[in-house]
């Protein structure tokens, strides 16, 4: 009895194994499509990361200059300067009140000790030793006015010295010595080639196959034909009205060499190619008379057109009949 049970269990697990195992080599022989990508180059132009207007917060006379187009701002910051002559002249007034106020206080605070001193043995009227003591408080006050005006006039004067960011570049200049020029009017401008952008528009398939590739992102500069690491700066959340692109920009941290706007820029992305065109295992390829075939999970065969190899286990193909969801069998060796 024993022996008829085992018999028959063994049995029973030879026919599962038998009625399964085909089905699990089938699906294992199945492989399906990727999409073919397609070499797209985009455009670009480098331009300075920052950009500055300089203006002056004060009117006056222009007496030296210290950078000219091109060159960069000093290391002290200071672009331009103008004629100091009369601040300097507010600046001595306004010390000389201090002093005048210093000699005026200080005998004030002797008044007022001798007449306090008077008062407690009635031998002044207290009405005057209030006005005395109004009048020390007055020239104190006056010190710290005159004070707080010289604070004011030593910030003028500095500011006569008109300042930009240090190392910026020198791209524009519209003063000369000797010219008069106005609080708030443009000078000049300076920008920042330390780093460059290069602002670009993209399609939302081109944004996506560069978001991919942003960790090893490198750009070619085909008038110098080299090649450089670039980074992704910013991307607008906003697009394009009229073409319906997104505006990102590139930045490139290397400009010891090519610290200059107007550098035309080469961003090579691979994009889905739009005609029907797939990667497929070369093994799923039957070949038979100069013509190339596939052959589906439920076998039907359909034929297809061989563009390329790629590598050798790979080809690229195409035909309109085949949607990424297909399934086809590895042709046997």
């Amino acid at each position: 009895m024993k022996t008829s049970k085992h018999f028959t269990l063994t049995l029973l697990s030879l026919v599962i194994y038998l009625g399964t195992s085909p089905c699990i080599a089938k699906e294992s022989q199945l492989v399906g499509v990727q999409p073919a990508l397609q070499p797209t180059t985009l455009t670009g132009f480098t331009r300075a990361r920052h950009s500055l207007p300089i203006a002056s917060e004060i009117s006056g006379k222009v007496t030296h200059i210290y950078a000219d187009i091109g060159q960069a701002i000093p290391e002290n910051g200071i672009f331009s300067c103008l004629d100091k002559t009369f601040i300097k002249l507010d600046i001595a007034s306004t010390e000389n009140s201090i002093a005048q106020h210093s000699v005026d206080l200080k005998y004030l605070s002797k008044q007022v000790a001798r007449h306090k001193k008077l008062v407690k043995t009635n031998s002044a009227a207290i009405s005057l030793l209030d006005d005395l003591m109004r009048q020390k408080d007055n020239a104190y006050r006056a010190i710290q006015q005159e004070k707080i005006n010289k604070q004011k006039q030593l910030e003028t004067k500095s500011r006569h010295c008109i300042k930009a960011p240090k190392n910026w570049k020198l791209t524009q200049r519209n003063i000369e010595v000797g010219q008069w020029i106005t609080a708030e009017s443009a000078i000049a401008q300076a920008d920042d080639y330390s780093q460059l952008l290069i602002p670009l528009t993209l399609t939302t398939q081109e944004l996506r196959s560069l978001e991919k590739k942003q960790n090893k992102l490198t750009i070619y500069l085909p008038e110098y034909q080299q090649e450089l690491a670039a980074s992704i700066e910013r991307i607008s959340p906003a697009f394009d009205e009229k073409s319906h692109k997104i505006r990102v920009d590139l930045l490139i941290t290397d400009t010891e060499k090519y610290n200059r706007g107007g550098i035309r820029v080469e961003l090579k992305l691979e994009l889905p190619d739009k005609l029907n065109t797939f990667y497929i295992p070369v093994k799923a390829l039957d070949e038979r008379f100069e013509e190339v075939w596939l052959t589906r999970k439920n076998g039907q065969k359909i034929r297809v057109m061989l563009l390329d190899y790629i590598g050798d286990d790979r080809a690229k193909i195409s035909s309109s009949m085949i949607k990424m969801s297909d399934q086809f069998k590895l042709q046997q060796p």
